[in-house]
């Protein structure tokens, strides 16, 4: 169900359904342990306040919790279908990996943070800064970060081309979802956006008045290589999971599915709904508060 008082863009109501939810978690890819190690090396501890914000059905959260054993993480996530799966993910991590962690799931906004001033070391943003990249969420970011806090941007990052583990072939199997005919807007809001998730940071640049409230130069983490083993369901329902594609209608949506069912049947390595693997980096680009 949606919150009628959330202000989002257009096509993030595309998340607010279970069906999305559902998707979401089966397909879209995870993330290295090497990420989390590198985010520890920042001076973040297992005791440290960690908040992800937009956290999804906690595909990140879970990371954090298993792998970098962070036992004081808060959920922030707008869609209450994916709060409910991201509740579940981490009840079961606590009972199964984790039983220090202490978590939170709570609904908010980048602008609209529940959460005290100065009260967090780490905000992680996985896979979602591309959705509220302005100066408004810098400024509620840096409101609940502690003086030095972290914001932590991270990306998975299939490339394709020369140089790349990916056939060329595969990626226009992987990427269906970006053609024009299926979009709910026709147009490509999120690739749209996530060409410009750095806009704000270099429109800090050159505006010293921001810099109260994060450094606006970004420091890069090295390239993790993140391998995902995949097949036909699991690649569908990543696509299905993409937020205009959520939107489709019904017709348009399954004569998109029959199109990327026929793609993954025509492509040697994918097809039989046989296990094979997309080639994923990881990256992790940083910032911090003021320390004063």
């Amino acid at each position: 169900m949606i919150n009628e008082n959330l202000k989002l863009k257009d096509n993030a109501y595309g998340y607010h359904t279970k069906e999305c939810s559902d998707n979401y978690s089966k397909g879209r890819p995870s993330y290295p342990k090497e990420c989390i190690d590198f985010l520890k090396g920042l001076g973040l501890s297992n005791d440290s306040v960690m908040v992800d914000l937009a956290s999804g059905p906690g595909k990140f959260t879970r990371v954090l919790a298993i792998d970098g054993g962070f036992n004081n993480i808060t959920c922030i996530e707008p869609s209450g279908d994916f709060r409910d799966e991201c509740e579940k993910v981490l009840n079961q991590v606590k009972v199964e990996n984790n039983p220090s962690l202490n978590f939170k799931v709570l609904e908010g906004l980048s602008t609209s943070i529940p959460l005290p001033d100065n009260s967090v070391d780490c905000i992680t943003v996985a896979t979602a800064w591309h959705w509220f990249s302005n100066i408004e969420s810098v400024r509620e970011v840096s409101r609940v970060l502690k003086p030095n806090g972290i914001l932590a941007i991270i990306w998975n990052i299939a490339n394709f081309g020369e140089g790349s583990k990916n056939p060329q072939q595969l990626e226009n199997i992987i990427r269906l979802h970006r053609d024009p005919k299926f979009n709910a807007n026709n147009h490509l809001p999120t690739k749209s956006l996530r060409d410009k998730w750095r806009d704000v940071f270099d429109e800090m640049k050159n505006d010293p008045t921001t810099h109260i409230y994060l450094n606006p130069e970004l420091i890069k983490s090295p390239s993790f290589s993140n391998p995902q083993i995949t097949f036909a369901e699991k690649t569908i329902a990543s696509s299905l999971s993409m937020s205009y594609i959520s939107l489709l209608p019904p017709n348009e949506k399954q004569q998109f599915i029959n199109e990327l069912k026929q793609n993954l049947e025509n492509f040697y390595l994918t097809s039989n709904n046989k296990e094979f693997t997309v080639y994923y980096d990881t990256e992790v680009f940083y910032t911090r508060k003021p320390s004063n």
